[in-house]
């Protein structure tokens, strides 16, 4: 099978996984890692290509999976392999601490767990030696340049990844370069289930998320007191990113009950959810200095307990949901 590219002579290596190229090179590997890449994790403002890696994130971005690490479970996406069908070999671009790549991995296909941030990987290797997933290869990758053989990949998932580079046309460009003729771009999509929220949980929703966003503007005005404004970090959006996709895929099918990030019991509730920005669990945020962070969450959790009582991160709403899979191919 030639997948992987070496890193210093570009041509084709056999094997999955192969560390070795018939240059002689031998890709190496960190804590299980490999190493096709020796980029920084992180690169806001050093020349014209620029990605927001979550290397200071790390479990913070998950915290279901931080705070359960015993209970972890993973969804089933055997729906997926079904439709892929046998020895399909899937890349998750940015695939984090590896929620979706396990899934992928014990539903029988093959997978290349890329990102560009060493301790994301180095967790999602623990996570899956928990789930016994095999067939997993974990791989630092810039999305800029994949390193992987032209037309070499059947599947390509990306979940929230292309709005944390500043030129997401020129990763959509090396997704469309791996891709095999006739192969998938996915993403997870999820629906409301019915019947809908009662006009209660609908009250209780809209008071909640009122809660979170004064909370979280108060945060961004204490930033700003302290001379940091987040806003002038960010280099591209979620609009931006959706407008590369749509223009080169369009929906093929949706592939439901795929048992990834399902939540099925109605009435499940969501506490507040402020872990993200009391951890600086996000790609912008990891700009801001710690002292700045740590100065500006003291002042906005004193006025949270203040407003809204010393459980305030207690309050809970209603979420009731179902997911699944959108299956898109080239236009």
């Amino acid at each position: 099978m030639k997948v992987f590219t070496c890193p210093r002579c570009k041509e084709i290596m056999e094997g999955f996984p192969s560390g070795h190229c018939y240059c002689g090179f031998v890709v190496p590997a960190i804590n299980g890692v490999y190493q096709f890449t020796d980029d920084v994790p992180f690169n806001a403002d050093d020349g014209d290509l620029n990605w927001f890696g979550y290397e200071q994130v790390g479990e913070n971005y998950e915290p279901g999976y931080l705070h359960n690490k015993e209970a972890d479970t993973i969804g089933s996406s055997h729906n997926l392999a079904a439709f892929l069908g046998d020895g399909k070999v899937i890349m998750d671009i940015g695939a984090g601490l590896g929620a979706s790549a396990i899934s992928f991995a014990l539903a029988g296909l093959k997978v290349i767990a890329a990102d560009i941030s060493q301790a994301m990987l180095e967790i999602a290797i623990k996570r899956a030696k928990q789930h016994d997933a095999n067939q997993i290869l974990f791989a630092r990758m810039n999305g800029f340049k994949l390193a992987l053989a032209d037309n070499s990949i059947d599947a390509v998932l990306e979940v929230d990844m292309l709005h944390q580079v500043n030129h997401p046309e020129m990763v959509i460009a090396e997704i469309l370069r791996v891709l095999k003729p006739g192969g998938y771009f996915l993403q997870y999509g999820a629906w409301t289930t019915i019947p809908p929220y009662t006009t209660k949980q609908q009250t209780i929703n809209e008071e909640y998320d009122s809660i979170q966003k004064d909370i979280e503007d108060y945060y961004k005005e204490a930033l700003d007191e302290a001379g940091f404004s987040e806003l002038l970090f960010s280099f591209s959006s979620w609009e931006r990113a959706n407008e590369c996709k749509k223009k080169h895929f369009t929906l093929h099918t949706t592939l439901t009950d795929t048992g990834c990030y399902d939540i099925k019991n109605r009435g499940w509730t969501l506490d507040m959810g402020l872990h993200k920005t009391k951890t600086r669990a996000s790609g912008v945020k990891q700009q801001i200095p710690l002292r700045i962070h740590e100065t500006a969450w003291a002042k906005t959790d004193r006025y949270a307990k203040n407003k809204y009582g010393d459980n305030y991160g207690s309050i809970q709403r209603y979420y009731t949901s179902r997911s699944g899979i959108h299956v898109y191919k080239l236009k």
